[in-house]
């Protein structure tokens, strides 16, 4: 399987659509969004998000209520969108994500496994001028990306098989991978987190660690992006301590939050 780099946003692209596209991934994720917080996320004025609000509830991907909140619409497969807890996670791992990116000069991200594969709900951009991209949105195969890994170690070599036997013809894997993927996991359990090597894009290696519920079940998992050729020994090394430190620090806000991942359907 090819595993080319992101497409490059077109310098030509339309702006208006971009930000429509980007209010879907916000609802998708969120489940709900406020005009004032649209228009936070797009960098704004109000009058231009209600305009793009009113846009998606008059194509059926949204829909607003009584209190003006606009949620998912009949139009748009939510995913993710429906689980209350899925903005509690954001909402609690954002400042840790802000201080990683900081502390690291690298772009920080958070995940969710969704079946075999992982959605990004969020990325902190760093400031630096080789920092990986916004991957807000993307779906990636969880064996590759660092975050999958990681949650994919939470289970056990007997559900990982179950769970690659149902998945789709396409996401499905040989016994010769399937066997190299449950040996690297058994590395990743022993040290709590897992790292990619160009493995989703050639020219991105990450590192990761799985994040866990109040309750000790697995909820997300977060990254450290970096251009593949600046991952030496000492800077993957470096990469390593500070997401095992955000690790234990996300962990304990989660406890003090209480936050459980009810219903969860990415088991």
């Amino acid at each position: 399987m090819r595993n080319d780099p992101l497409p490059q946003r077109p310098s030509n692209g339309v702006e208006s659509l971009d930000r429509g596209l980007r209010l879907l991934q916000l609802l998708r994720d969120d489940g709900s969004v406020r005009v004032s917080d649209a228009a936070m996320h797009l960098g704004t004025a109000r009058s231009t998000a209600h305009r793009l609000l009113s846009t998606l509830v008059y194509r059926g991907f949204a829909v607003i209520d009584d209190d003006h909140v606009y949620r998912p619409g009949p139009s748009m497969d939510v995913g993710t969108a429906r689980l209350a807890w899925i903005k509690e996670l954001r909402r609690i791992c954002h400042p840790h994500l802000t201080v990683l990116a900081r502390r690291a000069g690298q772009s920080a991200n958070l995940m969710v496994r969704t079946g075999v594969r992982v959605r990004f709900l969020e990325t902190v951009e760093a400031s630096t001028a080789r920092r990986t991209r916004d991957r807000q949105g993307i779906v990636m195969p969880a064996a590759r990306a660092s975050g999958g890994k990681a949650l994919l170690a939470t289970l056990t070599d007997e559900e990982l098989t179950a769970l690659y036997r149902a998945a789709t013809t396409d996401d499905q894997l040989s016994d010769g991978e399937l066997s190299s993927l449950l040996r690297e996991l058994h590395s990743v359990r022993r040290n709590g987190f897992a790292v990619n090597r160009g493995e989703t894009e050639r020219d991105v290696a990450a590192v990761g660690a799985a994040i866990e519920s109040a309750d000790g079940a697995e909820i997300g998992a977060f990254s450290v992006s970096v251009q593949s050729d600046l991952l030496t020994g000492d800077l993957q090394q470096r990469l390593i301590d500070l997401v095992l430190q955000a690790r234990a620090e996300i962990s304990r806000d989660i406890r003090a939050s209480d936050l459980h991942a009810d219903a969860a359907p990415f088991r």
